[in-house]
C-alpha cells in the first residue's frame, strides 16, 4: 500500500475541490453511481437508503473533503473506516455483489472525478488538458483511500473520457430493477421534512447530464423545473462567485486548513 502524501496548497485537488458548488454535482454523482449494478444491489442490503436516502452521499462528502485536504493520519483513518464498512458488503441475494468489486469501485470514483470537474468548468473556469491529466493523475492515491486500484484509473482524461462514454452509452448503467429504486431514493428524500421539500431541485440537478436513455432505465422523468434551475443558475452563480467572500464560496473543510496554516506561518515568523 503506497503511503499517502497530503496534498497541498498548490494542487488541483485543492483548487476544485475547495469550491462549494462542486456540491451541486452531488445529486448527479449519486444517481450514476446508484445506476451500477453492484453499488445498487450493496446499498440496497446494507443501508438504509429508504429510511435515510442521502446519508450515504453525506458520508462520502465528508470522506472527500478529509481526504482531499487533510493529513496522512486523518486520512488512514478515512482508509480504515472505509475498509471497516465495506467488508462485509458482499452477497449472493439479491444478487451477486461486493463492495470490492473493481469496476463499481472505478464507476464511483469516476463519478466523483467526472462530476467535480464538470461543475467547476461551468461555473469557474475552463481547466486545460494539461490541468485535467493532473487532477486525474492526483486522483490515484485519493482512489486507493477508498479501494480503488492503483493501476485501474485511466492515465489521461481522454482515456477518462473514453472509459465514461462506454459506460454511459453501454448497458450495465440501469440494468438491474434496484438501479432504479435506489437512485429514485437518493433524489427523494423521505426525511427530514426540509429536504423532502428539496427534491425537485434534487432532481433537476441530477438530471441535467442524465442522458434519456439513462432517465428512462432508471424511472426518472424529466420536467422543465429543471431548465429554470440551471438559467438561473448560470445567470446567478458566475457574477456572485467574483464578489463571494471566502466564508460563502469556499468549503469549511478547506477555510479551516488554511486558516491553520495561516496561524502556523505566523509562528514561525515570531
Amino acid at each position: 500500500m503506497t503511503p499517502f502524501e497530503p496534498y497541498t496548497p498548490d494542487s488541483m485537488m485543492w483548487r476544485i475541490n475547495r469550491e462549494r458548488l462542486v456540491l451541486l454535482s452531488g445529486p448527479w454523482a449519486a444517481v450514476l453511481q446508484a445506476a451500477h449494478p453492484q453499488v445498487a444491489m450493496g446499498v440496497a442490503a446494507h443501508s438504509r437508503f429508504r429510511e435515510d436516502s442521502t446519508g450515504r452521499l453525506r458520508r462520502t462528502l465528508d470522506a472527500v473533503y478529509v481526504v482531499a485536504f487533510g493529513n496522512a493520519a486523518e486520512v488512514a483513518r478515512v482508509r480504515d473506516a472505509v475498509a471497516r464498512v465495506h467488508r462485509p458488503v458482499r452477497g449472493t441475494s439479491p444478487g451477486v455483489y461486493s463492495a470490492a468489486d473493481p469496476g463499481a469501485q472505478l464507476w464511483v470514483l469516476a463519478t466523483l472525478i467526472m462530476a467535480s470537474v464538470t461543475m467547476f468548468q461551468r461555473f469557474v473556469a475552463p481547466l486545460s488538458d494539461d490541468e485535467l491529466d493532473l487532477f486525474l493523475r492526483e486522483n490515484v492515491p485519493f482512489g486507493e483511500v477508498f479501494g480503488v486500484a492503483p493501476g485501474a484509473l485511466p492515465t489521461t482524461w481522454s482515456e477518462l473520457e473514453v472509459y465514461w462514454r462506454g459506460m454511459i452509452e453501454g448497458p450495465l448503467l440501469g440494468s438491474h430493477p434496484l438501479c432504479g429504486e435506489v437512485a429514485r431514493a437518493a433524489i427523494r428524500p423521505s426525511s427530514p421534512w426540509h429536504m423532502r421539500a428539496l427534491a425537485p431541485v434534487f432532481r433537476a440537478l441530477a438530471l441535467e447530464y442524465l442522458p434519456p436513455h439513462l432517465r428512462e432505465r432508471l424511472g426518472l422523468t424529466d420536467g422543465p423545473s429543471r431548465r429554470w434551475l440551471w438559467t438561473l443558475l448560470d445567470g446567478v452563480v458566475p457574477p456572485l462567485l467574483r464578489v463571494a467572500p471566502s466564508s460563502l464560496r469556499y468549503a469549511p473543510r478547506y477555510l479551516s486548513v488554511r486558516h491553520s496554516a495561516a496561524l502556523i506561518g505566523q509562528s514561525s515568523a515570531l
